[in-house]
């Protein structure tokens, strides 16, 4: 109600600036006149001010009418009581008067953790005051209204002490002559207020926050000779006549923290199905059952082929049980979310391919592509350059009878990595870097089962860098499954070996760009041969350009070659070029 508030106001007021009490009784006084009846006003009283019958200056017939015993017999007033109650409360102000020591207060300790400033605010300002029963009552909630009249209290004291005539002089000059700039700030605050305010109340989630990545393609490519693209069975064709294309692919993400150092990621994906020449080609698939298989990793576009209906890309939980150790669990995510990463080949920021991206045989280009449910931990040991990784997932975790691979968490195809990484900075203010990680794999994918183990590494110095991976695999394909599109008699166990170099040079021509090549052998292995079957050893090549347009959109020109496709010489080169923009938010 009114009254109870304007009641209030005067009580908070007489507890910091005794000398207002006149004008805003009379104020108060003046609205009770034509607000409220003098019984509403008791009421009001009686509830808001039990304590002041208590004081030692309160008149025996004013603590009768605020106790409710005789106060509709006394006859006293609103406006008569209304003026007792300040006129009680002025004189308990006269009688503790200013706090001039912390000790008059008998409610704070020296043992407080506020005990120093409180002394201080007494002391040297002069700017505290307490209740008149000498307690401070630090604990109890402060009003705005309170709050102000303590800091005027502050800021007079002050100014009278410290500021001379001369320079309020100055200061009221400075005002004057800044009154439009003042205007214009203060309105730039309200309306930056408004703003807050109408997004507090209009966001989405106070623990979830939406990122997004959308990534346009335009694309062309085409074989170099005339020998005609064969794929799985030599001397059937699979390209029959080259398209520019353009790909889109979308990727929408809410990530969600609950205290701050967790992450739940939910993303989705969509796009149009667009296809890259690699792709279209199917490089690197063959006639395993069920279905056409990849072992041998093609080298196709990372972006090609997002389905134009929308789906579940990622869904993991990461969470920090102590300052150094990071654990992931999740029915969907990727083993390269956690191992195998490298400052120059991520599918944003470096290469396009997927074999520049990632070690083939360190991540199965099923698990790569597919990813599936699992877990992973991420140990910074000691919290200095030594790390330790490692990844369980597997890719058929729906399925939970038996199937072709076996199927469930524990099936195949599955991958298990364990990786060990090293990685400081030297130099000058720290600008060189380097990093070196060891790997080991055991999998099963696409029939095929591996023991691999892997370097990545990679040295920055200042805008320049290399980096370069390396992997040996022990392997077995059993159930007749072949690990290139074509081969020899059944595969059974064999050799496999992969390796990339590139080189980058950062921040040319346009800060933030990165200029990078690089070239590797996806499948080097020991297999029988023939003419035109794994007679070759298959080279993919990859040069980009990537600059930023803003901090949200860059653009990267890129072109893609595959010599020897699928380790055979009846295969031309096939050679492709695109322009990536990617629009991040």
């Amino acid at each position: 109600m009114v009254i109870r508030s304007v009641f209030k106001l005067v009580l908070m007021s007489t507890a910091f600036l005794a000398g207002t009490l006149t004008s805003v009784s009379a104020k108060a006084t003046e609205q009770l006149q034509t607000e409220g009846s003098q019984k509403d006003f008791l009421a009001e009283a009686h509830s808001a001010s039990a304590e002041i019958g208590s004081m030692p200056n309160t008149p025996p017939h004013l603590a009768q009418a605020i106790d409710g015993k005789t106060t509709l017999k006394t006859g006293i007033g609103a406006k008569e009581l209304f003026i007792g109650v300040v006129d009680v409360l002025k004189a308990d102000q006269k009688e503790i008067g200013q706090v001039t020591s912390v000790s008059q207060l008998s409610d704070v300790q020296p043992t407080d953790w506020a005990f120093q400033a409180l002394q201080s605010l007494v002391e040297r300002y002069g700017c505290i005051a307490g209740y008149p029963d000498s307690t401070f009552r630090g604990n109890r909630a402060a009003t705005r209204y309170e709050l102000a009249a303590a800091l005027n209290a502050c800021l007079d004291q002050i100014s009278d002490r410290f500021a001379t005539k001369e320079d309020l002089a100055t200061v009221k000059a400075l005002q004057e002559e800044f009154k439009a700039e003042l205007a214009t700030l203060k309105g730039r605050v309200d309306g930056l207020e408004a703003r807050t305010k109408t997004l507090e109340a209009q966001q989405f989630s106070t623990t979830t926050k939406l990122s997004g990545l959308a990534v346009f393609t335009a694309q062309y490519g085409d074989t170099i000779g005339s020998k005609a693209f064969v794929n799985s069975v030599p001397g059937g064709s699979n390209l029959t006549g080259s398209r520019a294309t353009a790909l889109a692919a979308v990727q929408l993400s809410f990530n969600t923290s609950f205290s701050g150092s967790d992450l739940l990621q939910t993303t989705l994906f969509v796009g149009n199905n667009g296809q890259d020449l690699f792709s279209a080609a199917n490089v690197g698939s063959t006639n395993s059952n069920p279905g056409p298989q990849s072992f041998f990793v093609p080298g196709q576009y990372y972006w090609s082929q997002y389905p134009t209906s929308v789906g579940l890309y990622r869904l993991s939980y990461n969470f920090k049980p102590t300052k150094d150790l990071s654990i992931t669990v999740g029915p969907l995510f990727y083993p390269t979310d956690i191992i195998d990463l490298n400052s120059y080949t991520g599918p944003v920021t470096g290469f396009s391919s997927y074999f520049f991206i990632n070690n083939p045989l360190i991540t199965p280009y099923e698990l790569n592509f597919k990813g599936g449910a699992g877990a992973a931990v991420d140990w910074k040991i000691g919290g200095g350059p030594l790390s330790f990784r490692a990844v369980y997932v597997a890719a058929s975790p729906f399925n939970s009878t038996s199937n072709n691979f076996g199927g469930g968490l524990f099936g195949d195809p599955y991958q298990g990595t364990a990786e060990l990484e090293y990685a400081n900075k030297f130099g000058k203010d720290g600008k060189n870097s380097f990093a070196v990680r060891l790997q080991y794999t055991n999998s099963a994918t696409s029939n095929i089962s591996q023991n691999a183990g892997g370097i990545n590494a990679e040295l920055n110095l200042g805008r320049f860098g290399l980096f370069g991976r390396y992997g040996i695999s022990g392997a077995n394909a059993y159930g007749g499954a072949s690990p290139i599109p074509y081969t020899v008699g059944s595969a059974g166990d064999f050799v496999a070996q992969t390796w990339m170099v590139g080189a980058g040079v950062k921040d040319l021509l346009i800060p933030g760009s990165l200029l990078a090549a690089a070239g590797g052998q996806p499948f080097i292995n020991d297999l029988g041969s023939a003419p035109g079957i794994n007679d070759r050893t298959q080279t993919n090549l990859e040069a980009f350009y990537r600059f930023p347009i803003n901090d949200n959109i860059s653009v990267s020109p890129t072109v893609m070659a595959i010599i020897n496709p699928n380790n055979s010489s009846v295969n031309p080169t096939l050679i492709q070029g695109l322009i990536r923009v990617t629009f991040s938010f």
